[in-house]
């Protein structure tokens, strides 16, 4: 049974080698992510940087902007001031789905990789982890958004109209 105000969180292996590489923790009042052990997000001024699609995620990233520790403002943390402010947020994953840059080691080898988190919500303290993916290959970057497995339903569609494409371009030669 949950109780409001209580932390939930989410354990992230990367690789499913039993090895926890990030931790993402909610209290409902802020939604934090965790680094284990030597593991390292791209993060800048107040929190984890929200990167696009595309980013390049890998070893041209500026090592002083890999950092480890708790990013208590991942996606944001929000005040009530007094009026006229009313409440203020902050963070760079407010109202946005955006990719969070991770690197990790598998085997003392460097891996970089990216998790697509969402949070569509001004006032919102907490998120949704879309999907994530990891270069395979040590050492090497990958781009934000890379590696994901199309749906079922959109691979199927993908088929079928390459397969109805084959069909008529046949007729017409025919």
């Amino acid at each position: 049974m949950y109780t409001a105000g209580e932390p939930i969180g989410y354990d992230l292996d990367f690789n499913a080698d039993s090895m926890i590489d990030l931790i993402f923790t909610s209290t409902g009042m802020w939604f934090s992510v965790d680094p284990q052990g030597d593991n390292q997000a791209w993060a800048g001024g107040n929190g984890v940087r929200a990167l696009s699609e595309g980013y390049e995620i890998g070893p041209s990233v500026d090592p002083a902007e890999w950092q480890h520790g708790t990013f208590g403002l991942l996606l944001n943390s929000c005040a009530v001031l007094p009026p006229p402010d009313g409440v203020i947020c902050n963070g760079e994953f407010i109202q946005t789905t955006a990719y969070m840059g991770v690197m990790f080691d598998i085997q003392d080898a460097v891996h970089y990789g990216w998790v697509r988190i969402s949070n569509p919500f001004y006032g919102a303290s907490g998120g949704v982890i879309m999907d994530f993916a990891y270069e395979t290959e040590p050492g090497v970057g990958i781009l934000a958004g890379a590696g994901m497995i199309p749906e079922p339903a959109t691979s199927a569609l993908l088929s079928v109209g390459g397969l109805l494409l084959a069909l008529r371009h046949r007729r017409r030669h025919s």
